[in-house]
């Protein structure tokens, strides 16, 4: 997802591309057939990306309460009392309408009922898409598994016994047999630790011990990632190579595949296994194999395979992990060579893989852990011991207890170790930064520079090299200029997520900023409109006040502490409230040019006009119009033709229109007042609906052809 945000919109990158290709070809020509294939694997990649097929819940069934029949296509996760289902859907039934789909839904079924994999369901519930929330995108990390839509509470009509197809239901009678074995063996929560490090399956992990496990940066022990894989390969192949040496690397490929399909296949276990095989396969044919290149083809095969991986978390952060630990273990060892052997290397790959990976762990999320060196030293290097103790036991213990008994017992006790480790390091008050606001902006810049720092730092040797540097530099600096500060020449709108209150944020082509409203919670606004705006914007140009109780403006000090103001205008058509008294007080105090709306107004191509209902203002550039309504208008007098409206503060009691294009409500999850109410999404219900409790800030783009969301 890093990688997405940082390239998005993709064309000013590809032009930067290849003037850094041009550059370099012209600085030194021995390099500018490199340049030239990396530039045109760039092109290729951007091609396969845009031809990439899109998941998505059609709008005609999102939000319906429906019945579906469908097919279990995944192995069911049972949490207390609850399946999670994964269903491949074949036929949808709602209201009178029949339509037969292909979607996959997540599916959270509650009861007893068996479902097994290869089951035919019948489910009934409201099918929803999956929100995004501020810290995590849901709806993009289930889009990566090829899920369209979620049915949070769904109840189980029916539940037909069927066969799956016979490798999955092998695969899965493997899986659930080690589970067992383990869960009989070992209490709770060793057994999930074991589960988890052996063979990557997170599904029965306490949240209280995984949130642990991140704040003290363990997480990767649970993840079926490059550490596993390369110990598996490194054992099957030490073990059969002094007895059957020509079977040894065949065998230890299919032992490396076998152990990424059992741990379900997860961007990082492909990625590890891909990059593993690589190398075993250059040892069967006598070639040298670089782990750098089979790192770079690895992501390469994964990304043309599946173009969507470059937006999940696990993928980016995994890629650049490993990449860190490839250019930087060797030299962290030699400068720790002090401490003994596994110490040396379980610290030198932490800070390795944690110079690579920190901006996007505070982008993506959210915290960055400070505890992670120490904890990791604790732990790493009994991890092998781990995974072949549990691997062996799970093995026998499958066939005869007895004989598998003895082995997890002893991967139990270092489990009960890392155990106290993770629960003692994850506690501490100081184990991790937390970055509740970091914007995607400021993720492009601080992935630039660390890159920038760590190549400098890398590459020292070559710094007489004036004219690459030089050239480097300039292109680094652009990269961040465009970034930071300029916009893109189109005008953009952010239903900022306050919860139930109006704050809406218009951003123009040139980069000028409007203001409605300020929300009724000062963090939340400052979150949101943090995420909107470059850290460069320090300047609301026009700040309009449709409204004077606390949904309106009761976050307003923080605009006034935060951002300059060109000047204010008050449009509330009710007596002046005691909270907008102080307000304008406050403003004139600080030198800020105070006005009422008197008529339209106009910022750099973009023009507000009052509607008829003389409460909703409409929003116009060019052609294009949306409406900004609050709860106090039900809607006649808005004009046929716009391509959308904001309902601000949970929206109206009643609504006399129907949905224009589409429609966005700011409300807060759970509202206490019931927002929005039924009648009025019923009556928007010819049109999308996007609410900011599910979608957070909801972003509008405007264009030629009008206003539209931003996905």
């Amino acid at each position: 997802m890093a990688i997405a945000i940082l390239m998005s919109p993709l064309i000013p990158w590809l032009v930067l591309a290849a003037l850094l290709a041009v550059g370099v070809a012209l600085v030194t020509r021995r390099l500018a057939p490199l340049a030239g294939l990396a530039l045109l694997a760039l092109l290729l990649g951007a091609g396969r990306g845009v031809l990439a097929p899109t998941v998505e819940l059609p709008a005609s069934l999102a939000g319906q309460t429906v019945a579906v029949s469908g097919t279990v296509d995944d192995d069911p996760v049972e949490r207390k009392g609850t399946r999670r289902l994964t269903v491949q859907l074949d036929h949808v039934l709602g209201g009178l309408d029949q339509t037969t789909s292909r979607l996959r839904i997540l599916a959270t079924a509650y009861g007893s009922t068996p479902v097994h994999y290869g089951d035919l369901v019948v489910l009934s519930g409201e099918i929803l898409t999956p929100p995004r929330f501020d810290q995590f995108d849901y709806r993009t990390y289930l889009a990566e598994q090829g899920i369209a839509g979620v049915m949070p509470s769904a109840r189980l009509v029916r539940v037909t016994s069927h066969p799956g197809d016979p490798p999955h239901t092998l695969l899965y009678s493997v899986r659930h047999a080690l589970v067992d074995t383990v869960d009989r063996a070992l209490p709770e929560p060793q057994a999930a630790l074991l589960l988890g490090v052996v063979f990557g399956y997170r599904a029965a992990l306490p949240q209280a011990l995984a949130q642990q496990m991140i704040a003290s940066g363990l997480v990767h022990i649970v993840v079926a990632s490059g550490l596993n894989v390369a110990l598996l390969a490194r054992l099957v192949q030490q073990g059969l190579g002094r007895i059957w040496s020509r079977g040894a690397a065949v065998t230890a490929l299919i032992a490396i595949i076998g152990y990424a399909l059992l741990s379900g296949a997860s961007p990082a276990a492909l990625r590890a296994t891909l990059m593993g095989g690589l190398v075993i396969l250059a040892g069967m044919i006598h070639r040298q194999s670089h782990v750098s290149v089979a790192l770079a083809l690895a992501a390469a095969v994964l990304l043309g395979i599946k173009p969507s991986l470059v937006r999940d978390v696990g993928f980016t952060l995994s890629f650049a992990a490993t990449l860190g630990i490839v250019i930087w273990a060797d030299s962290l060892t030699r400068l720790l060579r002090w401490l003994p052997g596994p110490l040396r290397e379980a610290l030198a790959a932490t800070l390795s893989a944690q110079a690579m990976t920190w901006p996007l762990l505070v982008a993506q999320v959210h915290q960055v852990s400070v505890i992670a060196p120490l904890a990791n030293l604790l732990v790493v290097p009994l991890v092998p011991f781990m995974m072949v103790a549990g691997a062996v036991g799970a093995a026998a213990g499958s066939f005869l207890p007895i004989v598998g008994w003895l082995p997890l017992q002893m991967a139990g006790a270092v489990a009960r170790w890392f155990e106290a480790v993770i629960q003692l390091m994850g506690s501490l008050p100081f184990a991790a930064i937390p970055t509740p606001y970091f914007p995607a902006r400021w993720l492009a810049a601080a992935a630039i520079l660390n890159g920038g720092a760590l190549a400098g730092v890398k590459l020292r040797q070559f710094f007489w090299r004036r004219k690459i540097w030089a050239a480097l530099g300039a292109a680094a600096f652009a990269a961040l200029a465009l970034l930071l500060i300029a916009p893109d020449g189109r005008v953009h709108v952010y239903a900022l997520d306050v919860g139930t209150g109006s704050a809406v944020l218009v951003r123009t082509a040139n980069g000028h900023q409007l203001l409605i409203d300020a929300g009724p919670d000062a963090d939340r606004l400052a979150q949101s409109i943090g995420r909107a705006l470059p850290p460069t914007a320090r300047t609301i140009d026009v700040w309009l006040i449709t409204g004077g109780r606390r949904t309106n403006i009761g976050a307003a000090s923080s605009v006034l502490d935060r951002f300059q103001i060109g000047r204010l205008v008050i449009a509330d058509p009710d007596p002046w409230s005691a909270t907008l008294r102080a307000l304008v007080q406050q403003a004139q105090s600080a030198g800020i040019a105070v006005e009422r709306a008197t008529g339209p107004l106009q910022l750099d191509g973009v023009a507000l006009n009052l509607a008829g209902d003389g409460r909703s203002w409409l929003l116009a550039v060019g052609h294009a119009v949306l409406a900004f309504v609050p709860p106090e208008t039900s809607g006649p007098s808005l004009p046929p033709d716009i391509d959308g409206a904001i309902f601000t503060s949970g929206g109206p009691q009643q609504w006399q229109g129907t949905g224009h294009g589409f429609s966005v409500i700011q409300v807060a999850a759970n509202s206490r007042d019931g927002l929005p109410v039924r009648a009025v999404l019923l009556a928007l219900r010819g049109a999308p609906v996007y609410r900011t409790d599910r979608l957070s800030t909801v972003e509008l783009v405007g264009t030629v052809l009008g206003f539209r969301p931003v996905d």
